[in-house]
Formats: structure tokens, C-alpha cells, sequence
């Protein structure tokens, strides 16, 4: 199986860690928004999506350039 790259990364850590770490990839900008959604429930997680295709963080989950 060739191994397969996703476009978005939901990136996670405790706010007293250093680094973030990998939590979930995917294609669809609404699941990514969702998970973000989730791990940002608790308090001490500090989160953020990674967009691999801009090489940037999303900021507006409903921009139209993640909907490509």
C-alpha cells in the first residue's frame, strides 16, 4: 500500500508540553474542524490545524480556500 498524505493535521498539546504531536489527519476541512473542536473541549489542550497544501495553520474553517 504507497503511503498516503493528507492535506490537513490536527496537531495537539497539554499546555504545559513543549511540542505538539500529531493527532489526526484528513482531506475534509469539517472533520478536521470537528476533532479540533473536541480536543479543544478541555482546558489544558492547546490545539491547532496544520494545512500541509499552504504550509500554514487554518484560521477560518469556512474559507473558501480550504473547500478546494
Amino acid at each position: 500500500m504507497p503511503y498516503q498524505t493528507f492535506r490537513f493535521h490536527v496537531l495537539w498539546r497539554h499546555e504545559s508540553e513543549p511540542a505538539f504531536r500529531d493527532f489526526f489527519q484528513t482531506d475534509d476541512i469539517q472533520e478536521a474542524k470537528e476533532f479540533a473542536m473536541r480536543l479543544a473541549f478541555d482546558e489544558t489542550n492547546v490545539v491547532c490545524v496544520r494545512d500541509e497544501t499552504l504550509g500554514d495553520v487554518v484560521r477560518d474553517f469556512d474559507a473558501e480556500i480550504y473547500k478546494k
